[in-house]
């Protein structure tokens, strides 16, 4: 039922690793976050830390490493399984900062 070259393969890959990228970029926002490690003109300490938008495109383009794993292995079915969580990721991130795009 489970093979290694199936759609499902690529569709569980698609789903997890996005996800998983997400957290860990969190985890590294944070620890950046906490780090000092800019000052201003006046010497005050300023916090710096990425939007949570550039992380959310990050780990979606983190689907480009599953992707190139199959396709570096001629297995297309899982190949084109990452595809459609992939675009299921991009129309939800639309949704969600659609009125920070400047349409």
């Amino acid at each position: 039922m489970f093979s290694r070259k199936s759609l499902l393969t690529g569709i569980l890959a698609g789903l997890a690793i996005p996800f998983v990228m997400y957290a860990i970029l969190l985890v590294i926002n944070d620890f950046i976050y906490g780090l000092d490690l800019m000052t201003n003109a006046r010497g005050e300490k300023i916090k710096f830390a990425f939007s949570e938008k550039l992380l959310a495109t990050i780990a979606i383009c983190a689907n480009i490493i599953p992707f190139q794993y199959f396709r570096n292995r001629y297995m297309d079915a899982p190949m084109r399984g990452v595809i459609f969580p992939t675009l299921g990721y991009v129309l939800y991130w639309i949704y969600i900062y659609y009125d920070q795009l400047g349409f």
